[in-house]
């Protein structure tokens, strides 16, 4: 019998891919099937293949598979079918089988593991495997005490499932399975644009297309009566080219003994020449684990010629989306935010990957942007002093300040989009906003689109963000949402590290933000958070100094007023509100103002703090320290926590 896993639909591993289900596409006809590598062979070609092959019957016009499910489960049908589509790799792809960079194994007792952001127990064992080896590929690197496997995703060019004829093999379970082993791909390649599964049950099969769009399938095509479309098929999933496999050939790497050991990335400039980037690392130095929407991947490169650490970025965005190279260029020049210093915009399309006159109704097509722009430190909560936290908050809302006077809103405001600066960064660069993906064309004193929860991200958003869906009349989405969400990056830090950065059990109404389902209920969790103004706890007041207490205090209550301002606007037509809103807008520059000034005078306090400790006299010191203390120096410093 087929190994299985039990009650797969109820699974873990089932939960995580649900999100990349949402909008999967079930095609009316097989003509994606048929047309997607139609060029990879002719009729004449695999005519000649047919008749001299010994695993078709020219005869019974038929595969070589047994037609009853019995002598099928005795003959060992994973071989059998494996035994066919080597066959078809080893007559078209002969070259390439022979050098061992193409090969279809028989994985439907091995383990094949699972990212290492997953479960430690999620493993599969797709039917088959087609591995490949080159400059997209590596070996799997086995977990500690793990037996070394010759095969995993990473060097998985594709994978088949097989079921036999009669098994209860449900279109859903086939989808959710095939969706499991394209998710794996695309983690463990990630220079991945698209997957494709092949699921045969009995003598039929299903193509199930995989990329940033989402899922499309087809419905069953019999192999026996359409054995071009098989090989074709067949053809695609291994072939020598990468780009054929779906894989992005501008990322590549030089692989030894079965490992990358160096890589690089190749970008066009505006004049077509192209500029080869050295990986400073070789896996991304950050990559989303879903199939579907932004996909964003960061790579750290080195530049050639001056040996600067850059940072290029790829995403998928909707085709209705301003591409974020747009923004990035007009932010050029402005201190505190990130620097863009070359880009690639839209370089494919998923209507692309799908044909672009056979793309089904329903498709949200999306393109790739390909942005090359500054390093900068670490993400702000790798912070080590309270100064250097609110030199990061205030330089960051001053550089969002300078993008709202050019006319661009970000949107996206949150823990993940403020970075540390460079050490020794000038003032002004010593945090650094990024992503602008979300980021939209805006006036304070025009018309800009209604706001709406789907942009951001929950935590850190605002409260009338939050509301829109129960709003009568949701307000636009203005500077002053995204001043709110500056505040709740600065509640987050406050409540989840201390004054030195070391990360602290997260307690108190931050954590009831973090596992409230509902936005419209976390909007009103927020909204009652500044207007009631609650002092904080204890345990966060002792690990923060006043300065920076007295800082988040005020932030707050300056937001008071404002946040029940705008809830009120939302009960009011726009007409009616209109003059009242332009009032509020108008204020943009005094509402910088204020929020800058604060900091400037918590920065100006922690300084004073500062000096004031150094001018103890040395009488002083000595009388603090205790007994032992003269022949050991300082305490060793106390090692730095990650937060999880």
């Amino acid at each position: 019998m087929p190994v299985t896993d039990e009650n797969l639909l109820g699974s873990d591993k089932a939960k995580l891919v649900m999100p990349d289900l949402t909008g999967a596409i079930a095609l009316e006809d097989s003509t994606f099937a048929r047309a997607v590598y139609q060029r990879l062979a002719s009729e004449a070609s695999i005519d000649a293949f047919l008749k001299k092959s010994r695993s078709y019957s020219l005869k019974e016009r038929r595969w070589k598979l047994p037609q009853n499910s019995t002598r099928l489960f005795n003959g060992d049908f994973y071989t059998r079918v494996r035994n066919i589509v080597s066959s078809i790799m080893n007559h078209f792809w002969k070259d390439a089988m022979t050098q061992g960079t193409r090969q279809v194994v028989d994985t439907h007792t091995t383990d094949l593991q699972h990212s290492r952001s997953d479960p430690e127990s999620h493993k599969s064992r797709p039917s088959l495997v087609i591995k490949a080896a080159g400059s997209s590929f590596q070996t799997p690197l086995p977990k500690t005490g793990e037996t070394v496997t010759a095969v995993g995703f990473s060097n998985a060019a594709s994978c088949i499932e097989i079921r036999c004829e009669g098994d209860d093999f449900p279109v859903e379970e086939q989808l959710v399975r095939a969706t499991i082993y394209a998710r794996q791909i695309f983690i463990h390649q990630p220079n991945r644009r698209y997957v494709r599964i092949l699921v045969l049950s009995g003598h039929h099969l299903r193509v199930f297309h995989f990329d940033r769009s989402g899922v499309q399938y087809t419905p069953p095509l019999d192999i026996h009566e359409e054995p071009h479309t098989f090989v074709r098929l067949i053809l695609g999933l291994s072939s020598p080219n990468e780009s054929d496999i779906g894989l992005d050939a501008t990322i590549f790497w030089l692989i030894r003994n079965g490992r990358k050991i160096v890589g690089g990335i190749s970008m066009r400039g505006a004049d077509d020449s192209e500029t080869l980037y050295q990986l400073s690392r070789l896996e991304p130095l950050f990559c989303r684990t879903n199939i579907c929407g932004r996909s964003t991947t960061c790579w750290s490169v080195l530049d050639g010629d001056t040996g600067e650490e850059l940072l290029v970025k790829s995403s998928w965005r909707s085709e209705d989306r301003t591409s974020e190279h747009v923004y990035l260029k007009e932010a050029v020049g402005i201190p505190g935010v990130v620097q863009m210093v070359s880009c690639e915009p839209d370089r494919c399309q998923t209507l692309w990957f799908r044909g672009r006159h056979l793309a089904p109704a329903g498709l949200q097509n999306r393109v790739e942007t390909r942005v090359l722009v500054k390093h900068y430190g670490f993400p702000i909560t790798e912070f080590t002093s309270p100064k250097q936290l609110l030199w990061a908050l205030r330089d960051a809302i001053a550089g969002h300040r300078a993008l709202v006077k050019k006319g661009t809103l970000h949107r996206d405001v949150s823990i993940q989009n403020v970075l540390l600066g460079k050490p020794g960064a000038a003032p002004g660069d010593r945090g650094i906003l990024i992503d602008f993906d979300m980021a939209i064309h805006y006036s304070a004193d025009g018309f800009n689109p209604p706001s709406t929860s789907q942009i951001g991200t929950r935590l850190y958003q605002s409260a009338m963000v939050l509301s829109t869906k129960e709003a009568i009349y949701p307000l636009p989405h203005s500077h002053l949402d995204d001043i709110e969400s500056f505040f709740y990056v600065f509640t987050n830090i406050i409540y989840a590290y201390d004054d030195r950065g070391v990360s602290q059990p997260l307690g108190g109404e931050v954590k009831q933000w973090t596992i409230q389902e509902s936005e419209g209920l976390l909007g009103e969790l927020k909204r009652a958070y500044l207007v009631v103004g609650n002092p904080l706890r204890k345990p966060i007041c002792s690990r923060w100094p006043e300065e920076v207490v007295n800082v988040f205090y005020a932030f707050r209550d300056y937001l008071r007023p404002l946040a029940r301002q705008k809830m009120i606007l939302t009960d009011q037509e726009p007409e009616e509100r209109a003059e009242e809103w332009k009032a509020l807008l108008d204020h943009v520059d005094d509402h910088y103002d204020f929020v800058l000034q604060l900091f400037d005078k918590g920065i100006a306090a922690l300084e004073k703090a500062e000096a004031e400790k150094v001018d103890v006299p040395a009488t002083a010191h000595k009388a603090l320290k205790r007994s032992g203390d003269d022949d050991s120096g300082s305490q060793p410093p106390l090692k730095r926590i990650k937060s999880p």
